[in-house]
C-alpha cells in the first residue's frame, strides 16, 4: 500500500508542474518517477516546485484570491452577477456555476488543496531520507520545512474558507477522515511551523526567489495570522494568542530582511507586481514563463487607456465593478491626504460616466488587449505583518506602541497621525488601516468574520446577523461530491438545505 500510494502521490506532483518557474529545471517528466526519483537535491528542488505549481493552480482557477474582497459586498456590481452572488452571500447560487451540470461549479471544491498537500506530505517525508554526497543536512532540512509550510499556509487558507476541515498530515494514510475542528487544526499547524522555521533560509540569493519561496519570516507571518485568528474564536485563550501574535510579529521585525517601500507614481505598480523587499509571501504569476491570468481584481476595475474594456461599456472607458462611495467616504474622508486614495483610484466617484471609476493599485498589465496580468498573488507582505502586531497590542493594552506602528503606516501613505487613545477606538482606527491599506488583497473578509465585526453593517453590505455569524454563514459550503464520497463529512451547519 504504501509504494502504490507514493506513485501516487508522486504523480499527483508531477501534474502540478505545468506551470513551473524560472527558480527550477525541470527535466522530462517520464524520468522523474521509480527508481530514479527521490536521489538528489534536484529531485528535491522539482518535487517542492510540484508542490508550489498545484498550489498555484488551485488560485489560477478563478476568483479565490479577491473572495476576501468579494464577499464583504462593498462594491457596485452592475451586471457582474457571479461576483454578485460572493458579495451577497448567495453561494449556492447556479451564477457561481459555470460549465457544469451536477453543481460542482457552485462552491470552492478542496479537492485541489487537498492534492498539494499530498504532495507537500510527500515531500516533507521524502526529502530527509535523500542520500547524496552533494546534498547536505542543512539544505535537506530547509527544502523538507519548504515543504512543510506549503502545507501549514493550506490549511490555513482552507480554514478561512471552510472551518473545520480534514486533517492529513502522513503521506501514507489512506483512511476516509472527519473533519476536525479549525481549532485543532491550527494548533497543530503552528507546533509544526514551530519546529522546522528555523531550518527555513531568511532570504535567497536569487532575486527571482524573493518572496515566492518560503522563508523564516513567511512561517513566522503565517504563526502570527493564525493566532489572531484563533484569538477571535478562543475566547478562553485570546490573551494567550494575543501575545503570541505580538512576539511573533516582533521576531520577523528583528530579523531586518523587510521594509516598507514609499509610495509614489514610480514605486507602487512594482510593489504590488509583487517580489518587492515588502513581500513575505506570494504565489508567482509570470507572463515570460506561461503564467497568464485574467480574474484578478483588476480585470473588473480597470478600463481604457490600461485595458480595453469588456463589452466596450461606455466607449471602453468603464469599469466592470466600482468601489462603493459611501464606503470610500468612510476609508478616505474627503478633504483628508491620503497617498494611496491618490495612486489607486482614477475618477473614484465616477464623475465621467456611471462606470468610470478605476482602482489602480494592480494595474500592472501584460498586454492590455488579452487582459492578462503580471502580477503576484501577494498573501503577506510587511505592512500586513506590522498592522497585525499593532492589533495586536492595542488588545494587551500596550497603546503607545500599538499606535507608533499605526502611525508608521500612516506616514508611508502621507496620512494623518492618529492622535488618539487606546482602547476600542485605536482598534477601530487599526481595522481601518488594514482594510484601506490591504485592499484588493483578499483580507477583508477574514478579518470581519475573526473580529466578529462581520455583524455590523456600517462596515460591509453583506453583513451577517449574530445568528448567521454562530451558524458560520461566513463559510463556504462544503462540495457535494466530499460530502459523498466520504459518509464522515458533514456540511456546514449554515448550509444545509
Amino acid at each position: 500500500m504504501k509504494k502504490w500510494y507514493t506513485i501516487a502521490c508522486l504523480l499527483c506532483l508531477l501534474a502540478g508542474m505545468a506551470a513551473c518557474k524560472k527558480f527550477l529545471e525541470v527535466k522530462p517528466l517520464d524520468t522523474l518517477s521509480g527508481n530514479d526519483f527521490w536521489k538528489t537535491k534536484g529531485d528535491a528542488e522539482k518535487a517542492i516546485n510540484g508542490a508550489y505549481s498545484v498550489l498555484l493552480d488551485k488560485f489560477l482557477e478563478g476568483t479565490l484570491y479577491n473572495t476576501g474582497d468579494f464577499r464583504p459586498g462593498n462594491w457596485n456590481w452592475f451586471n457582474k452577477r457571479n461576483l454578485r452572488a460572493l458579495g451577497t452571500n448567495d453561494l449556492l447560487s447556479g451564477e457561481l456555476c459555470w460549465n457544469c451540470t451536477d453543481g460542482s461549479g457552485r462552491v470552492v471544491d478542496w479537492s485541489m488543496f487537498y492534492r498539494a498537500i499530498a504532495s507537500a506530505n510527500l515531500c516533507a517525508d521524502r526529502i530527509p531520507g535523500i542520500n547524496h554526497p552533494d546534498f547536505g543536512a542543512r539544505e535537506k532540512k530547509a527544502l523538507a520545512a519548504e515543504a512543510r509550510f506549503i502545507r501549514d499556509f493550506i490549511y490555513f487558507y482552507m480554514v478561512r474558507l471552510y472551518g473545520d476541515v480534514p486533517l492529513q498530515m502522513d503521506p501514507y494514510n489512506t483512511s476516509i477522515r472527519p473533519r476536525e475542528k479549525m481549532e485543532k487544526v491550527l494548533e497543530v499547524c503552528m507546533q509544526d511551523l514551530d519546529a522546522c522555521k528555523d531550518d527555513l533560509p531568511l532570504s535567497y540569493e536569487d532575486p527571482t526567489n524573493r518572496a515566492v519561496r518560503a522563508t523564516k519570516g513567511a512561517a513566522l507571518t503565517l504563526m502570527v495570522h493564525m493566532n489572531m485568528w484563533l484569538a477571535g474564536f478562543d475566547k478562553a485563550k485570546q490573551q494567550q494568542y494575543w501575545q503570541k501574535a505580538a512576539d511573533l510579529s516582533k521576531q520577523v521585525i528583528d530579523l531586518g530582511v523587510y521594509e516598507l517601500l514609499p509610495y509614489t507614481k514610480e514605486t507602487f505598480k512594482n510593489l504590488f507586481k509583487g517580489r518587492s523587499q515588502e513581500g513575505i509571501f506570494e504565489l508567482s504569476l509570470d507572463a515570460n514563463y506561461g503564467v497568464n491570468f485574467h480574474s484578478l481584481i483588476a480585470q473588473w476595475t480597470l478600463h481604457e487607456p490600461i485595458i480595453h474594456s469588456s463589452g466596450d461599456l461606455f466607449g471602453g472607458y468603464g469599469s466592470e465593478i466600482t468601489p462603493m462611495i459611501k464606503h470610500l467616504d468612510r476609508l478616505y474622508p474627503r478633504g483628508e491626504p491620503d497617498k494611496r486614495f491618490e495612486l489607486w483610484f482614477d475618477d473614484p466617484y465616477s464623475t465621467r460616466n456611471p462606470q468610470s471609476a478605476m482602482f489602480l493599485k494592480f494595474s500592472a498589465v501584460t498586454d492590455p488587449s488579452t487582459r492578462d496580468y503580471d502580477a503576484n498573488f501577494i498573501f503577506f507582505r510587511y505592512a500586513d505583518l506590522l498592522l497585525l502586531r499593532a492589533e495586536a497590542l492595542s488588545y494587551l493594552t500596550q497603546d503607545a506602541e500599538a499606535i507608533a506602528l499605526l502611525n508608521q503606516i500612516r506616514d508611508r501613505a502621507g496620512a494623518r497621525r492618529y492622535a488618539g487613545s487606546g482602547g476600542r477606538g485605536l482598534q477601530d482606527a487599526i481595522f481601518t488601516e488594514r482594510e484601506k491599506e490591504l485592499m484588493g488583497e483578499g483580507h477583508l473578509w477574514y478579518d470581519l468574520v475573526r473580529t466578529g465585526r462581520v455583524t455590523d453593517r456600517n462596515q460591509c453590505e453583506d453583513y451577517l446577523t449574530t445568528e448567521q455569524y454562530t451558524r458560520r454563514a461566513w463559510t463556504w459550503p462544503i462540495y457535494n461530491g466530499a460530502v459523498t464520497n466520504n459518509p464522515m463529512i458533514t456540511q456546514n451547519e449554515y448550509w444545509i438545505q
